[in-house]
This record gives C-alpha cells, sequence and structure tokens, in this order.
C-alpha cells in the first residue's frame, strides 16, 4: 500500500491529498496541530472518497484511540514503540474481547448501529524508531501486528546520526529490522529524497511517501528558481 502523509490541518488537505491516486492518508497528529475535531473529519472526508485513513499518534491514548476508532479511522501508528508492555497496551485499548478491552458503542465506525457492531479490529502500526525499540523488536513482534513503521529521523537521531540515512550505523540497523520482519509486515516513511531512498524500502507492505508540508516547499522553491 502507497499512503500519503498530512501535517496540515485541513480536511481540505485531505481531500486534495485522496486525490493523488494514493491508497490512504496518514494524519499525523505528532507533528502537526491538529485538534480532534479536525481530525474527526479528515477521516471522514478520506474514508468517504474510498480511501484509508490512519492516525499517527504520540502516545498510547485509551482517549485518543477511542476517539479516533470511533469517528471510523482505519488504522492507527504509534510513535516511538519500544517495548512489550507498550504493545500491549495498544492491543488492549485498540481492540474489542477477546483480542483486546476496547469499548464498544453505537458510533461512526458502525454507522451508529447500522452496520455490524464488531466489523474488523483496526490496522496496528508500532512505529520502530529508536534503538531500543529495534533491540526489543523480536518481543513487540510477537503480538503479530498489521506492520511495523520505520521512522527514519527519529532512528538515525537515536544512532547520533540524524538525517543521515546512507550511514553505515543506519543501514546496520535497518538490516536487523529487516532480518526479524517478513518484508510484506514492513511498513516506512519517506518524508523527503523519495525517489532515492525509496530502493532501500523495495517490497515492503505499506510505504508512506512524501509529506504535504514538504510538497509545498519543493513546488515553491522549484517555482522561484525558476523564475
Amino acid at each position: 500500500m502507497i499512503f500519503t502523509w498530512q501535517q496540515i490541518p485541513s480536511p481540505t488537505v485531505t481531500e486534495i491529498l485522496c486525490n493523488t491516486g494514493c491508497d490512504g492518508v496518514v494524519i499525523d497528529t505528532e507533528h502537526g496541530g491538529f485538534n480532534d475535531e479536525t481530525v474527526i473529519s479528515c477521516i471522514q472526508i478520506a474514508t468517504l472518497s474510498g480511501k484509508k485513513c490512519f492516525v499517527r499518534l504520540t502516545e498510547i491514548s485509551k482517549t485518543k484511540i477511542r476517539y479516533y476508532l470511533d469517528s471510523g479511522a482505519s488504522g492507527l501508528i504509534f510513535s516511538t514503540v519500544e517495548s512489550l508492555e507498550d504493545a500491549k497496551k495498544i492491543v488492549e485499548y485498540s481492540c474489542f474481547p477477546p483480542r483486546g478491552r476496547r469499548g464498544l458503542g453505537l458510533v461512526r465506525q458502525n454507522m451508529w448501529g447500522e452496520k455490524s457492531l464488531l466489523g474488523d479490529d483496526p490496522v496496528l502500526i508500532p512505529q520502530i524508531e529508536s534503538i531500543r525499540g529495534v533491540e526489543n523488536l523480536e518481543d513487540i513482534s510477537s503480538l503479530d501486528f498489521d506492520y511495523y513503521l520505520i521512522g527514519p529521523y527519529d532512528l538515525s537521531l537515536s544512532l547520533g546520526v540524524p538525517g543521515k540515512f546512507d550511514n553505515e550505523q543506519f543501514m546496520v540497523y535497518i538490516n536487523k529490522i529487516n532480518g526479524i520482519l517478513p518484508v510484506e509486515r514492513r511498513a516506512v516513511h519517506i518524508p523527503s529524497d523519495v525517489r532515492n531512498q525509496l530502493k532501500k524500502y523495495n517490497g515492503y507492505g505499506f510505504r508512506c511517501l512524501g509529506m504535504d508540508t514538504m510538497a509545498l516547499m519543493e513546488y515553491y522553491k522549484e517555482i522561484i528558481k525558476n523564475a
């Protein structure tokens, strides 16, 4: 699957991104200035456009998980998952019994009771973006998540080489991840320099390419350079 990445808190941006030929949109609440109402509107726009909508969360919050899944998000991405304990909380808060302990209500996800009340569990994606996360990945992956998302910037920062994606130590950790996970379960976000970086992640099952803010900056830089 190919996803776009949204940081600008606007349903209009979601609508534009949904018309790029992607499979869906990731709403980044960690580094974007979203409030809950805007996130919910973005989820509605994406899903009514026939696209998937994942929300990236800064922390494993029972309240935020409930808001966004009840509103119809297709899945959730969890920033900086580093331990089996983190992973167990994700499952507990996000899945209905018997797998988890999520509560059931008449909400947009089930069209206020008009559709199946339970349906499928959401797509759950822990983000592996630190030395500790990589070292504990075998334990984390024992819970059989749908994908495991590499965060290149934070992983390189954790290694002391921020933004140096061709660094030997960075590639050692990428290869550690590749040695643990089957390729179809691997995921990555490539915010910039997509053409050159994409070859490192050939065959990954879930790839997020670029981001709205970077696309705008690169476009206008090109226009001004050629003016």
